[in-house]
C-alpha cells in the first residue's frame, strides 16, 4: 500500500500542504528535479497543476509538502517536504521518484535549520585536523 502511495506521489508531482503532527520527529528536504522530454510532453498533453494530488499522496505517508515551485529560468521543479525521521520513508521517496524515468537529473537534499547547523559546529574543534 505504501509503495502505491509513494508511486502516486512521484507520478503526479508534489503540492498542497497537509496536516502534520508536531509530535512526530521530522526532517526537511528539498527535491530538485529536471524533467526529461517525455515528462515535458506529458505536461503539454495534460497541463494541470499537480500540487494537490501530490500533497494528498505525501500526506498519506505521514509527511507534508511545504512548497512546489518551478524555476522559470532553468525548467526544474523545486519541492520542499517535511518527512518523518524514518530512513526507510526518506529512501523510498527518493528511489521511487528516480524509478519513474521522467527525470534527467534529480537531487534530494536534507535541509537543516540555522539552530541545527550552529549545534553542528560545536564538536568541530575536536575533529579538526592540522593544516599542513
Amino acid at each position: 500500500m505504501i509503495r502505491k502511495q509513494i508511486v502516486s506521489c512521484c507520478v503526479l508531482g508534489i503540492g498542497v500542504s497537509a496536516a502534520f503532527s508536531e509530535e512526530v520527529k521530522s526532517r526537511y528536504y528539498l527535491g530538485i528535479g529536471e524533467p526529461n522530454p517525455d515528462a515535458w510532453q506529458i505536461m503539454v498533453d495534460n497541463p494541470t497543476g499537480r500540487e494537490k494530488d501530490i500533497g494528498v499522496a505525501v500526506a498519506a505517508l505521514g509527511s507534508e509538502m511545504i512548497g512546489y515551485f518551478w524555476g522559470l529560468a532553468d525548467g526544474k521543479k523545486y519541492v520542499t517536504l517535511r518527512l518523518p525521521d524514518d530512513p526507510g520513508i526518506v529512501k523510498a521517496v527518493y528511489v521511487s521518484r528516480l524509478s519513474q524515468g521522467v527525470l534527467k537529473d534529480y537531487r534530494f537534499i536534507e535541509l537543516v535549520t540555522s539552530a541545527d547547523i550552529a549545534n553542528a559546529f560545536e564538536p568541530v574543534p575536536d575533529f579538526a585536523t592540522p593544516v599542513e
